[in-house]
């Protein structure tokens, strides 16, 4: 099994430090594990941060340096152990973050990009401070057609292997909007599961949803279109931002996925997909 969305604590939200994380896939039997710490750029918020030794500081190219060092200290540590360790980030994508994530990422031997849209309008929507703030001034039709048209920016800008927890605004949404929160489009996602399947984009499978509102993120029914759209690849992620959630959901995960008409599972190396026979 692997899993493909981890958070140590050089992300502001999580804890946890690499080693612990890679002795806790020891302990599970995982194959490999990427992690895919927090880069968020935004100029008009104030999240931008990587953290060492349990302070924060800019985020930047040397920092990114730092932390591919440091994992890469951990692949050499386990080499022989069996577990295989990739080096990947997940970016909070925002229209225009082009040019500053170039020049972060520039030289970096990242194997895995993940994109997600954590915030609409600078706010984030999936933290609990701050979603009240956004879902307040906008109805359920409009959060979600904003949202889904962030989500084809971000697969439009061609910057990343796969897209992160795609409904994720049901982690507060369902409560505030209750059915509403369904009315998405189905014309939307057919079109943004088209564009993805033309790009070679995957789409991520993330049990986190089953530790916060009982489902995957995607739930089956906006999942449900990817095959149909011609969408082949999927990754796998538990979205751990604590040591005791690695792996957390993985093999359901893999039955869900099989569920929807996949036949495989992808890992990454140095961006390349390779693909896991379920």
């Amino acid at each position: 099994m692997i899993d493909y969305h981890i958070h140590t604590n050089h992300s502001i939200d999580a804890e946890g430090e690499l080693e612990e994380y890679c002795q806790r896939a020891l302990s599970l039997g995982l194959e490999e594990i990427c992690f895919t710490n927090h880069c968020e750029l935004d100029p008009a918020r104030n999240d931008s941060f990587i953290c060492f030794n349990g302070q924060r500081e800019k985020f930047t190219h040397h920092g990114l340096l730092r932390l591919q060092d440091e994992i890469l200290k951990q692949k050499e540590k386990n080499k022989n152990s069996g577990l295989s360790i990739k080096f990947g980030i997940e970016i909070g994508y925002y229209k225009g973050i082009e040019p500053r994530l170039h020049e972060i990422i520039d030289g970096i031997e990242l194997d895995f990009l993940l994109g997600s849209i954590h915030c609409l309008n600078h706010i984030c929507i999936d933290s609990s401070r701050e979603y009240m703030t956004y879902f307040a001034k906008h109805s359920a039709q409009t959060m979600l057609a904003n949202y889904y048209q962030a989500v084809e920016d971000l697969v439009k800008s061609d910057l990343f292997n796969s897209v992160g927890h795609l409904d994720v605004y049901k982690k507060y949404g369902i409560a505030y909007y209750k059915d509403e929160i369904d009315e998405v489009t189905v014309e939307s996602l057919r079109r943004i599961y088209r564009m993805m399947a033309e790009r070679n984009i995957a789409l991520e499978i993330n049990t986190a949803g089953l530790r916060r509102i009982d489902q995957f993120y995607p739930s089956p029914f906006i999942a449900k279109y990817a095959r149909e759209q011609g969408l082949n690849i999927i990754t796998i992620g538990s979205d751990a931002h604590r040591v005791e959630d690695l792996g957390k959901g993985i093999a359901e995960g893999i039955k869900y996925a099989k569920s929807l008409g996949f036949e495989a599972v992808y890992r990454f190396n140095k961006k390349q997909p390779i693909s896991v026979k379920i």
